[in-house]
């Protein structure tokens, strides 16, 4: 199948539009949880859960944030 260089364009756009959504999605399902449980982010770790674009990293944390005592354990690397 042929296809031109923008529609090529058009599906690499459209793919990098779903990673940033599913990854904005995991950082503020992360950030209810940990509000949830009682762990208050700081500032500076709120910037960083936002701004993390590494669904993998933000996955890490949510694991960790399901049964962890403090922030220090879920953001530790």
């Amino acid at each position: 199948m042929y296809t031109t260089i923008r529609e090529e364009l058009i599906a690499e756009g459209v793919l990098k539009g779903k990673a940033k959504g599913k990854a904005e999605g995991i950082a503020q399902t992360l950030q209810r949880l940990l509000d949830t449980r009682g762990l208050a982010l700081t500032d500076e770790l709120r910037a960083r859960v936002t701004s993390c674009k590494d669904e993998a990293l933000l996955q890490r944390w949510f694991d960790r944030a399901v049964t962890a005592a403090s922030l220090t354990e879920v953001f530790d690397d």
